[in-house]
């Protein structure tokens, strides 16, 4: 009984341990979005001379695009997420959809030539999306 009691606390603990770690892991790794997405608008806006740049950070924002959704799941409220996360999980999964087609359309843009301004716009708009309502600043 008392084997089956510890292992029963071990267990609990190592969930609560395991929630922990995606908060975090989610939080840098948003950081990370975050820091490739300054970085664009930093380039786009002339606040700095790294034109050559842009391609690696759109390249990076639609390869972190493709995992985001897997960052948020059920139990691993923490950090910067809002409980409205998995309150609202169809309105999230379309802010979260719009970023997972923003992003790949930005990165497409730059390496093909095409309408970066709009697409940078509609990065942005998903970025904002999705953090008004999502995420506590």
């Amino acid at each position: 009984m008392k084997a089956l009691l510890g292992l029963s606390l071990l267990l609990a603990s190592a969930t609560s341990l395991a929630d922990e770690g995606a908060a975090d892991y989610r939080h840098h790794t948003m950081e990370a979005i975050g820091g490739h997405t300054t970085a664009v608008f930093d380039i786009l806006q002339g606040k700095v001379p790294h034109q050559a740049h842009l391609a690696a950070h759109a390249g990076a924002l639609a390869d972190m695009a493709a995992i985001a959704h897997t960052l948020f799941p059920e139990g691993s409220i923490g950090g910067n997420a809002k409980a409205a996360i998995w309150e609202q999980p169809e309105a999230f999964a379309e802010r979260m959809t719009a970023f997972q087609e923003a992003a790949p359309a930005f990165r497409d843009a730059i390496v093909d030539g095409g309408d970066i301004g709009a697409a940078a716009q509609a990065l942005g708009q998903a970025c904002k999306g999705c953090h008004d309502d999502f995420k506590d600043e």
